[in-house]
């Protein structure tokens, strides 16, 4: 994991006096923020788009940061400042389960049963497929 050794070794340089909910906590902003501004943009390019169409992709999107940041911090442990800011804040404020188990509610609730299924299976997929394409992209593109 070469490529990504910056982010490692500058969160193992950052003071124990940094507090983890505080990392979390300002990642958690900066992806919640970035989430709005998303929505907002795919409402403005995309006139009419549909609201679970804006939801998916940014949980794809979301997904494949978090593949790219577990995969470049290589084995580090999970806790490291680096996850902490990036994988649990950014990406955890970016991504929207709430919303997306919202639109499943709403879906049943209009008793569009196939839309729901087909909504339901196919983000959880789709999220997973994102987060090991970014991992791929990491450990065989940036990493070599």
């Amino acid at each position: 994991m070469q490529g990504w050794s910056w982010l490692q070794t500058a969160g193992s340089m950052m003071p124990s006096i940094v507090n983890p909910y505080l990392l979390v906590g300002v990642g958690g902003a900066t992806g919640s923020v970035f989430r709005f501004a998303v929505g907002r943009t795919v409402a403005m390019v995309l006139p009419g788009v549909s609201p679970l169409m804006a939801t998916g992709i940014v949980n794809l999107v979301g997904s494949f940061l978090l593949g790219c940041v577990i995969a470049g911090m290589g084995e580090t442990h999970r806790s490291h400042p680096g996850v902490l800011l990036l994988g649990v804040g950014v990406c955890g404020g970016f991504t929207t389960f709430s919303t997306f188990a919202m639109e499943l509610a709403d879906l049943m609730h209009e008793r569009q049963y196939w839309i729901a299924t087909g909504y339901g299976l196919g983000s959880v997929l789709l999220g997973v497929v994102g987060f090991v394409a970014g991992a791929w992209v990491v450990q065989r593109w940036v990493s070599g």
